[in-house]
């Protein structure tokens, strides 16, 4: 059903006059409205839709005054049609307002989603309830959900709307969605390069063409293009010299009746820049032969892998190289230290681009872990957690063991995932730090248990308790119990990993088991009754196995206790 959009009609208002007044708009002498009539409004009231229109009795109307009724009535959002009419009744000026009023939206529903997100496309529909059908919204609506299918490559999609009235003037929506294929990409194609081929290009990018194996499906995603054009294409090109790439245009051809699709990407690789000169500054703590073997590029600096000054530049390991000396630095406590790189486009001689580098360094002071603080372990005792710090008051900070507590700490399993990262704070006298591990718990026993029921074994179950951070001291406790009619065992294990807060640990195990069975020759009755067997034809036997309890340590290990600040 097709939705027809609200259509205004105003009648001309042949007020009396001239005809040369007439053309003088309202600057002409009108005659004023003696009444006006409302018709077509069921929802509203006619002193409402008067109110909207902002036309008064007894006042001059002229066609601008009309105009602007006509615009209030409609930007109130209650009617679809709106007719300004005028009648001269027994020679009287009656203005008569006709509106058609907006149906109200009772509901609306989506249907046909199926390979998108279904949230995710409610989340772009913006359809009130219970209020007069926008249907500006409602065309809004549907272009966005064509936008959601559009960008994971659906652009064959098509959306209906389909309007079902019902009574009162109210109505149901439904938003028919026909998905239709993904299209899929046959082809990656690039535009201005000169110095490589596609197929090499293409294996640095998101977007892929399909393939022989299963995994290569090429479907279409736009994000992924979006990617490959704003990181994916320049750092491919910067790891080659080309730091000036340009993106020029990207063009997607689909044709959707096979799901195939060409994507094309216009690009200008702009020259190729070789390393030039090598430049250190400010540095103190460390030489500048120190910091030259992590420069990334000279045959004497990086070996075995052949670059020598000259070689094209390759923007993917000087940013390593950056990130490399940075660390050095911060692992030597040089936390407030900063390594700014420098790359100056020069010219040669022989009009060869070269880019001459340079390793800009502002040191600061070294500084020292003042304080380890530890927030947020309501149930887990402190000294759980700093057993799992590398980290120590007095220790020069160090940026891999504090990368290494927080991987210690994160794998205690005690906290919810992922924890945030430590926070390292300037300590009161502004060169040492305080370092700032929060945590929260989580809930990290378990409890699983079943039963059955069976012909002849009667009723059964198994229940099973595993605490690993016991009494939130890291010691571990566990218990499997699994009985039934003929069998009882349980399983009982515990383990200290400090005992009397040492660095010896224990583990004690137990197990105990009980087996029944019984059998009988065949079915007895009492003795002195009808049918009864005689003395000695029935039997019974009951056998019960001795109680097996056993308990085991396993060997302990001692170290020296660990004292903390």
């Amino acid at each position: 059903m097709r939705c027809l959009r609200p259509l205004a009609s105003v009648v001309a208002l042949l007020l009396a006059g001239t005809a040369h007044g007439a053309a003088q708009d309202s600057t002409a002498a009108s005659p004023p409205v003696d009444s006006i009539a409302v018709t077509g409004a069921v929802r509203n009231t006619p002193a409402q839709v008067i109110a909207f229109a902002a036309i008064q009795r007894y006042q001059p109307v002229t066609y601008r005054i009309v105009q602007r009724a006509i615009q209030s009535l409609f930007s109130t959002g209650q009617f679809d049609d709106v007719q300004i009419l005028q009648r001269r009744p027994e020679g009287k000026l009656v203005l008569v307002i006709a509106v058609k009023e907006r149906p109200i939206l009772q509901k609306w529903t989506l249907k046909g989603v199926d390979r998108v997100d279904e949230g995710t496309v409610r989340r772009k529909i913006s359809l009130p309830e219970a209020r007069p059908l926008d249907r500006a919204a409602l065309e809004r609506s549907r272009h966005a959900i064509d936008s959601v299918y559009r960008k994971r490559g659906y652009y064959a999609v098509e959306v209906k709307v389909l309007e079902l009235p019902q009574p009162n003037n109210q109505v149901r929506i439904v938003l028919d969605v026909h998905e239709g294929p993904r299209v899929v990409v046959s082809e990656v194609a690039i535009d201005g390069n000169t110095k490589f081929k596609d197929k090499d290009i293409v294996k640095g990018l998101a977007t892929r063409p399909e393939g022989f194996w299963w995994y290569r499906k090429g479907e279409y995603s736009e994000e992924k293009v979006e990617e490959d054009l704003r990181s994916n294409l320049p750092a491919w090109y910067a790891a080659r010299g080309h730091v000036d790439l340009r993106v020029l245009s990207d063009t997607l051809i689909a044709d959707t009746i096979p799901g195939k699709a060409i994507v094309r990407i216009a690009v200008d690789e702009g020259p190729q820049y070789k390393v030039g000169r090598f430049e250190v500054s400010g540095n103190r703590r460390f030489s500048t032969e120190e910091i030259s073997n992590l420069f990334p590029f000279g045959r004497e600096v990086v070996a075995g892998d052949g670059k020598t000054v000259g070689d094209p530049f390759s923007n993917a390991d000087w940013s390593a190289a950056t990130e490399k000396l940075t660390n050095l630095y911060q692992n030597n406590g040089y936390i407030y230290s900063s390594v700014e790189p420098q790359e100056t486009r020069r010219t040669g001689p022989d009009s060869t681009r070269y880019l001459d580098l340079k390793w800009s360094i502002r040191e600061g002071q070294p500084a020292t872990i003042n304080r380890v603080i530890i927030v947020g372990n309501e149930v887990t005792h402190e000294r759980v957690i700093r057993e799992a710090i590398v980290l120590l008051p007095g220790q020069t900070f160090n940026r891999d063991l504090l990368i290494r507590s927080y991987q210690n700490v994160s794998n205690l399993n005690f906290f919810q995932q992922p924890m945030p990262p430590p926070d390292v704070q300037p300590a009161e006298n502004g060169v040492d730090v305080d370092v700032i591990f929060r945590v929260t718990e989580k809930r990290t026993g378990n409890i699983n248990f079943g039963a059955s029921v069976g012909q002849g074994v009667g009723v059964g179950g198994f229940l099973g308790l595993e605490e690993p951070n016991l009494f939130g001291k890291a010691k571990k406790g566990k218990l499997q119990w699994q009985f039934g009619q003929n069998i009882n065992d349980f399983n009982l294990s515990y383990t200290d990993p400090a005992i009397l807060e040492t660095r010896t640990s224990g583990t004690w195990a137990g197990n105990g088991s009980a087996a029944f069975s019984s059998s009988s020759a065949s079915p007895c009755s009492a003795p002195g009754t009808p049918g009864s067997s005689p003395p000695g034809a029935c039997s019974r036997s009951a056998t019960r196995t001795p109680r097996r309890i056993s308990a085991g340590r396993s060997p302990a290990t001692t170290a020296p206790a660990r004292r903390w600040a």
